[in-house]
């Protein structure tokens, strides 16, 4: 499943913006982080690094080298509110995938949907430990 995200935009994207995208397989000790720009990977940026499973792809300065098309561009406010926007409807429609999106300069993200495992006990079951048993209330 690709949330419509394919690799020929992948690649585009490397074209007018910093892209660095890390990666790791469950099972593996360390994770492997790339960066791109101008439509190449950068020189030694190949490397080992800490990371979580699954993938992360980070677009920095975007339309950085194509001016009319940063012309073209709303407030930088107005910009980031029409992404949310989309990551916030990715993330509703798609509990089992972590997302988060944190504006540059910040830190803290504005958006951090984690990841919903189905036996996660939020369930209105009572079985917050998975185990199939109730949690029962003591009387007093």
């Amino acid at each position: 499943e690709t949330f419509g995200f394919r690799g020929e935009a992948l690649a585009s994207m490397t074209y007018v913006a910093d892209v660095a995208i890390t990666t790791m397989r469950e099972g593996q000790k360390c994770a492997w982080k790339a960066s791109y720009a101008e439509g190449k990977m950068k020189e030694g940026s190949k490397e080992l690094c800490a990371g979580v499973t699954g993938t992360t792809i980070s677009v920095e300065n975007l339309f950085y080298n194509v001016r009319t098309r940063r012309n073209a561009l709303k407030s930088g406010a107005e910009e980031y509110a029409k992404i949310l926007d989309v990551v916030t409807r990715y993330s509703a429609s798609r509990p089992d995938v972590a997302f988060s999106c944190r504006k540059v300069g910040e830190t803290r993200a504005t958006l951090n949907a984690p990841l919903v495992l189905e036996n996660s006990g939020n369930d209105g079951t009572g079985d917050a430990n998975g185990d199939g048993e109730q949690k029962k209330e003591e009387e007093n």
